[in-house]
């Protein structure tokens, strides 16, 4: 090779970094201003909340998540032992257990938030000090098996699975190394976070946390030394991106008025950006982010931001004992049903009890769950909503020319719905029978059989011309 043709395959020369540390390479600079070009986009996307106002690599990295439809959400930590609310029970601790007098530290009193401000009947009873601050001194959940755990999320049709690693009272279910507030400070003294990240990975089951920026426990949570408590909060986000490579999803837990200003979210977003560029986080960080979390009701019907509810079967989210009622396997279907027929998931929680086992009761009714999308899975994972909006009679979902009418309720006679732009095809019940449909420039008439119906929900299977 001559010497005129080295500059061909030599190395680029160093460029000066101009503060004193090492020169960087072309190839090094090239490298960080595409990786601040992809956050940049990266928090861009996270305050657009219509899917179709982000970049393609945004709308792309949700699509698991969009197909999964159904996940099981985990809230537990040594509350469960006072079969009390998680968190909510210490805001109203500092007493005998009657009077309900304020615990002082919930409350930031930073950009005006208040934390003192609502659900009183939620939180009762109230749990004293002495009890709460020593529920995790008398935590041994010795039938606790997070490969079981795990398969009763896996019969269910589970996709995924989201764990609470901190609540608000800043008790952490995983092997911290940044406050001894954890769980290998209790006589159980293992990392259950990590055995459920593991189990989810061998079962096939995304894993995902739930962590709460609030921290009722923490000295530094407050106004005078916020900046130290989100050094602490990187500290243990990256904690556990780092020892568990399989998170895929991050569900922080602060309401809107909550601005992410107060947890310097820019550089939050860009720590789990540098960490985990393909991790979908919800709406609770101040900032729209990738999908939005209705609470305890189903999610409006929306083709245009994604969403997922959170739902539980008691109306707590910790375990409150065996005299609270569970909801029937009937009301856990239809919530998922609707869901995906609202164009959303379905994230169901389940409360632990103090052995570390899921109430068998909720067992029961994720097994008829499990049991149904067995049969009837296609309707429901890799759908989308629509195209009719959902009504009196139910709800639809649809895969490329296959429809599936859910009919949950039957009207007097047929189903009516609005009119289609394509021909059906064909039409049939899914679980076997005859369907006629009647279509006009009107709309459609669905008419089943009672004989042919099934409970808890009739689906309709339409097959349109191809375009």
């Amino acid at each position: 090779m001559s010497d005129s043709d080295s500059h061909l395959t030599s190395s680029p020369p160093p460029v000066s970094s101009g503060n004193g540390s090492p020169p960087k390479t072309v190839r090094e600079l090239s490298e960080a201003e595409s990786g601040e070009a992809a956050f940049r986009q990266f928090w861009a996307d996270a305050q657009k909340p219509n899917w179709a106002d982000k970049s393609v690599a945004s709308q792309r990295r949700l699509d698991w998540w969009r197909d999964a439809k159904f996940g099981m959400f985990v809230h537990w930590d040594p509350s469960s032992l006072a079969a009390s609310e998680i968190s909510w029970s210490k805001q109203f601790y500092d007493d005998t257990g009657e009077q309900l007098r304020d615990n002082p530290r919930p409350s930031p009193d930073l950009y005006d938030v208040r934390e003192h401000r609502f659900w009183l009947e939620w939180f009762k009873p109230a749990v004293p000090r002495e009890v709460y601050d020593n529920l995790h001194k008398s935590f041994y959940p010795g039938m606790f098996d997070a490969d079981k755990f795990v398969a009763t999320a896996k019969q269910a049709g589970m996709k995924y699975l989201i764990q609470v690693t901190k609540h608000h009272n800043g008790f952490c279910m995983w092997d911290t190394a940044f406050t001894d507030h954890n769980v290998m400070n209790t006589p159980f003294r293992r990392d259950i976070l990590g055995e459920m990240a593991r189990a989810c990975e061998r079962a096939g089951i995304k894993f995902g946390i739930y962590y709460s920026q609030r921290d009722w426990h923490h000295p530094d949570y407050g106004p005078e030394r916020m900046a130290k408590y989100n050094a602490y909060m990187y500290d243990q986000i990256q904690e556990l991106l780092v020892k568990l490579p399989s998170i895929s999803a991050i569900f922080f837990d602060t309401e809107t008025y909550y601005p992410w200003q107060m947890w310097d979210g820019e550089n939050l977003f860009r720590m789990i950006h540098r960490l985990r560029p393909d991790i979908i986080i919800n709406d609770r960080c101040g900032v729209p982010s990738d999908f939005a979390t209705p609470e305890e009701t189903i999610g409006a019907y929306n083709l245009e931001r994604d969403w997922e509810s959170c739902m539980t079967f008691t109306s707590f989210w910790s375990w409150h004992g065996f005299q609270t009622p569970v909801i029937p396997y009937e009301e856990c279907l239809w919530r998922l049903i609707r869901c995906a027929g609202g164009n959303g998931n379905l994230l169901m929680n389940v409360g632990p009890l103090p052995t570390g086992q899921i109430d068998p009761r909720e067992v029961d009714r994720l097994t008829c769950v499990g049991a149904w999308l067995a049969a009837n899975g296609e309707s429901i994972y890799g759908t989308r909503a629509g195209p009719f909006p959902p009504g009196d009679y139910g709800v639809s979902t649809h895969r490329g020319d296959t429809i599936y009418v859910h009919v949950l309720h039957w009207p007097e006679g047929d189903v009516s719905l609005p009119p289609l732009p394509g021909r059906v095809k064909s039409a049939r019940v899914m679980s076997g029978g005859k369907a006629i449909v009647q279509q006009t420039n009107e709309g459609l008439r669905v008419s089943v059989a009672p004989a042919d119906r099934t409970e808890p929900d009739t689906i309709v299977v339409l097959e349109l011309v191809s375009q």
